[in-house]
């Protein structure tokens, strides 16, 4: 690849003039204050927690905030793991009603200037998708690709 290709890339990877108007980037530290995992296999469910996460700093409606608690105890208790699935869900409840809130821990935390529990537009999907592909390389495409198929099918 020739320097100025590559110079090219890095200009618009790093760029902060570029990135999606009023979208902070996207942070997650797993499966906040749970492990991500049995000592046996410390990461088996590390995946489930990035997703929601995701779907988190992405926001959404009320609705759509529940659909996503369910679904991160969905996936972990696939991993054959349902007490922990249980257990988690029940902190992420409960976690909703604190009236302690971490800033970067609630629902929506991806956007500046926009209201908690309302349903995201057309555009602002737009903007997650290609700020994740832009700025996220170590998120999995598959992972990418169900979560963008997921916000997508909210617009319905």
């Amino acid at each position: 690849m020739s320097f100025i290709l590559k110079f090219l890339i890095l200009f618009l990877i790093f760029n902060p003039a570029l990135r999606a108007e009023g979208l902070n980037d996207f942070e997650t530290d797993y499966c906040t204050g749970y492990s991500e995992g049995p000592r046996s296999m410390p990461n088996l469910w590390k995946h489930c927690c990035v997703e929601h996460d995701l779907y988190f700093w992405a926001g959404g409606s009320k609705k759509d905030r529940l659909r996503a608690d369910e679904q991160l105890k969905v996936c972990v208790a696939q991993t054959g793991q349902k007490i922990h699935a249980q257990l988690i869900y029940l902190g992420v409840q409960l976690g909703g009603l604190s009236p302690f809130k971490i800033k970067n821990k609630q629902w929506g935390n991806g956007w500046n200037n926009r209201a908690s529990y309302e349903k995201l537009t057309e555009k602002e999907t737009l903007e997650i998708f290609h700020f994740l592909e832009i700025n996220h390389p170590e998120i999995s495409q598959n992972l990418k690709q169900s979560f963008i198929i997921q916000l997508q099918s909210r617009l319905d």
